[in-house]
């Protein structure tokens, strides 16, 4: 590999996960064009509130010998055209333009440096993958899994942090459930009575086709204007889920991730002892995420979501949010047999949506004669 032809792999989400699954995708491009990676967040992600310092490497081991500043050097030729050897610490604040990121202009450049600071789905960059790549063959998800096993090493004192928590509180004869529920989200309530499909950026992910698929919440709606509107409650069919491994499996524990005050009050009084969780900060129905960080102590809460996510890969099963990169990242972590992991979303129309959204669906019968008696009385108030 020549060292002179480097991938600069920045921020994307400022969601740490989701920057993470970034970091992977082009982690691939990296391998298939022969470049050298190299990962920097700079100041202004969410998990890092330090000047001058790579917020990747606060939480794992440089994924390459190289740093930013072996890649800002004078004479070398930059892509796309927005960069130079001084300004690669700043953000693109045009970025979401997408102009000179086509994915097969960012595979065929010959500069010295690409920068990599938009998102490209991996199953984008199946076409690419010749025979002389690991990844050949591979689906999606294994391909995430080769390269969160190849690329992604915790810092050693946050590793040590995770295991001490494990010994002391998850490690035990009984079998361990680890559940990851979301803050419902009261910003998103879908009205599918009228089929209001226009705009939908939630798609069925084609290419995690299975034979099977348990994990879904499928959701039957009528359009039958004279059946009332029932509204599908944010996470409840966590608990559903909860006893089929408690009954099958024996489950004696519960490690619960969440980032909400009042799931883990719900979880606690509902399970009682079983529940575990780690004591980290948490928010409050009303206050939005941003409540969660501190400029002084970002790596603190960026500790907290890495020590979540790796305990809940220790555990013997896992349930979570199909649309969270948290719990996708518990699935990459670890070869799960398919009865031991279930990520749950609600299904619509071949459409799947957050299971902590709101979801208004079919409508209930409440009689003929009484939609024909609403629709007299609104129109006797015309008159």
């Amino acid at each position: 590999m020549s060292n002179d032809r480097f991938l600069l792999i920045k921020a994307w989400s400022y969601i740490l996960w989701a920057d993470v699954e970034h970091v992977m995708s082009q982690l691939l491009i990296a391998e298939l064009t022969n470049r050298i990676p190299v990962v920097y967040w700079p100041t202004y992600c969410l998990h890092n509130g330090f000047v001058h310092t790579n917020g990747f490497e606060l939480y794992f081991e440089p994924v390459s010998n190289f740093t930013i500043f072996d890649v800002a050097k004078p004479g070398y030729t930059f892509y796309p055209p927005v960069w130079d050897e001084d300004n690669l610490l700043m953000d693109d604040p045009d970025k979401d333009s997408w102009v000179y990121r086509n994915i097969g202009d960012i595979m065929s450049r010959n500069e010295n440096v690409v920068v990599g600071d938009v998102y490209f789905d991996i199953y984008t960059l199946i076409p690419f993958i010749n025979k002389n790549s690991p990844a050949y063959g591979m689906t999606v998800h294994e391909i995430y899994r080769y390269l969160f096993r190849k690329y992604i090493r915790i810092k050693p004192d946050i590793n040590t942090e995770i295991q001490g928590y494990f010994n002391s509180w998850l490690k035990s004869d009984g079998s361990v459930l680890a559940v990851h529920v979301c803050k419902a989200d009261t910003s998103q309530q879908f009205n599918l009575i009228h089929g209001q499909k226009e705009n939908y950026k939630y798609m069925l992910k084609s290419y995690e086709k299975t034979k099977k698929d348990p994990i879904e919440k499928q959701v039957k709606v009528s359009r039958l204007p004279w059946r009332r509107s029932k509204v599908m409650e944010p996470n409840k069919p966590y608990h559903d889920e909860i006893k089929k491994y408690i009954d099958k499996y024996d489950v004696k524990t519960i490690f619960l991730l969440t980032n909400s005050e009042e799931i883990l009050t719900e979880y606690k009084k509902k399970y009682g002892s079983m529940v575990v969780a780690t004591d980290c900060k948490r928010i409050k129905e009303d206050d939005a995420p941003s409540a969660l960080e501190s400029p002084m102590i970002k790596r603190r809460r960026g500790i907290e979501i890495v020590k979540d996510t790796y305990l809940a890969s220790m555990c013997d099963f896992f349930i979570g949010n199909d649309f969270s990169s948290l719990s996708q990242t518990v699935c990459y972590l670890k070869d799960w047999p398919d009865s031991n992991a279930k990520l749950l979303y609600w299904k619509v129309w071949k459409r799947k949506y957050p299971i902590n959204a709101k979801i208004i669906t079919k409508r209930e019968s409440n009689g003929l004669f009484r939609h024909i008696a609403e629709l007299v009385k609104k129109h006797s108030k015309k008159k």
